[in-house]
C-alpha cells in the first residue's frame, strides 16, 4: 500500500436563532450545528456563519470542507480558513471535501490534487484538538500505527453518542476512471472501512445510543455519474455495504451526516435505525435527546422574520 504522508447586515429579514435559549441543559439533550460550503462568495458568506455562531451556544460546529471548487488551492486560503474558524467560541471540526482538493490545479493545469490533500492535512489536523478557541479533544485515526496518514477521520464521544468523520469526497468517493491502480482511493477505503469496523466497535463496547457520522459523500445516494455524466463504476459500493452491514447488528441510531444536500433541507430521512441528512449552505440545528425514540431531531440553526412582520412588533411595543 502506498503511503501518502503528509454582526449581520440587515436587508430584508432579521436572522434570530431558533430556540437560543436552550443550549445544553441536561446530560441528555444537548444540539450541535453543521453546514455546507457555499457554492461561490464563500469568503462572505462563510465570516457571516461564525459570526451567527456569537447567537447561540451548540456543543459544536461541523462544517463540511474550507472552500469550494472555484477558490484557490494556495496554504494562504488554506491557513485563512483555519484562522476564521479558531476565532469562533464554538468547537469546530472539519470535514474534508471534494472541492477542498481534488480539482486543484497548477499554474500549467495540471493536477496536484495529491500534493495539496498532503498540505491541507498538515494544516488543518496538526494535533488531537479541533478548531475553535475551545476545541474538543478528539482521537484521530493517524494515532494508530495502520493508517498514520489519515488525520482527517477522528471521533469524539459526547453523553452517550460516538460522533465521527470519514473522508469520502462526493464525486464518486473519488474513484477515478483510468487503467491501473486507484492508489488514493483504493488506499483510503481501506483505512475507511478500518475505521467504521472501529468506530462500531468503541460505540458497542461503551453501549452508546447512537453513532453519527459525518462525510462529504452520501454512499446513499442513487446513481453513480461521472462528470461526463455516463454510469460509471459505484465509488461508494463497498462502503454502503459495510455501513449497511454494522448499522444492522448495531442496536442504536445512526446518523450519517453528508455534504450532498436534499430536496427537502433539514429532514433526516430514516430507513430503519439509519438515517441521512443532507447539509446545505447554512447552519442546520441537529438536536439530540436520548429520551426520543429517534433520538436525533434536525431543523434550521436560525429562522428569518421578514423585515414588515419586524417593523409591526416594534410598534406594537
Amino acid at each position: 500500500m502506498r503511503k501518502w504522508i503528509i454582526s449581520l447586515p440587515l436587508i430584508a429579514t432579521t436572522i434570530i436563532p431558533v430556540h437560543a435559549a436552550s443550549p445544553n441543559a441536561s446530560t441528555d439533550s444537548f444540539y450541535f450545528v453543521a453546514m455546507d460550503q457555499p457554492v461561490r462568495d464563500n469568503a462572505n458568506v462563510l465570516k457571516k456563519a461564525f459570526s451567527k455562531l456569537g447567537h447561540i451556544r451548540p456543543a459544536f460546529a461541523i462544517v463540511n470542507g474550507i472552500k469550494s471548487d472555484s477558490e484557490s488551492c494556495s496554504d494562504e486560503l488554506y491557513i485563512e480558513r483555519k484562522n476564521l474558524a479558531n476565532n469562533s467560541h464554538v468547537p469546530t471540526i472539519i470535514s474534508v471535501t471534494n472541492g477542498d482538493w481534488v480539482n486543484c490545479k497548477n499554474s500549467k493545469s495540471e493536477s496536484v490534487a495529491i500534493e495539496r490533500l498532503i498540505r491541507l492535512k498538515e494544516i488543518f489536523f496538526e494535533n488531537r484538538y479541533s478548531l475553535g478557541s475551545k476545541p474538543l479533544e478528539l482521537t484521530r485515526q493517524s494515532l494508530g500505527n495502520r493508517f498514520p496518514n489519515y488525520p482527517e477521520n477522528a471521533y469524539w464521544h459526547m453523553n452517550s453518542i460516538l460522533f465521527a468523520t470519514i473522508h469520502m469526497p462526493s464525486d464518486n468517493n473519488h474513484y477515478i476512471v483510468a487503467a491501473g491502480r486507484n492508489d488514493e482511493f483504493e488506499d483510503r477505503a481501506i483505512a475507511n472501512r478500518n475505521w467504521l469496523d472501529r468506530l462500531f466497535r468503541i460505540a458497542s463496547r461503551h453501549h452508546d445510543k447512537g453513532i453519527v457520522l459525518i462525510s462529504d459523500g452520501n454512499p446513499f445516494s442513487p446513481g453513480v455519474k461521472n462528470r461526463q455524466n455516463i454510469t460509471t463504476r459505484d465509488g461508494f459500493y463497498e462502503i454502503r455495504q459495510k455501513l449497511n452491514n454494522l448499522a444492522t447488528h448495531y442496536p442504536g441510531r445512526v446518523l450519517f451526516i453528508h455534504g450532498h444536500g436534499t430536496a427537502s433541507p433539514t429532514e433526516i430521512i430514516w430507513k430503519g435505525r439509519l438515517g441521512t441528512l443532507g447539509l446545505h449552505p447554512d447552519w442546520t440545528r441537529i438536536d439530540i435527546n436520548l429520551h426520543t425514540q429517534t433520538i436525533f431531531k434536525a431543523g434550521p440553526a436560525f429562522r428569518k422574520i421578514p423585515r414588515t412582520a419586524k417593523t409591526s412588533r416594534q410598534k406594537r411595543k
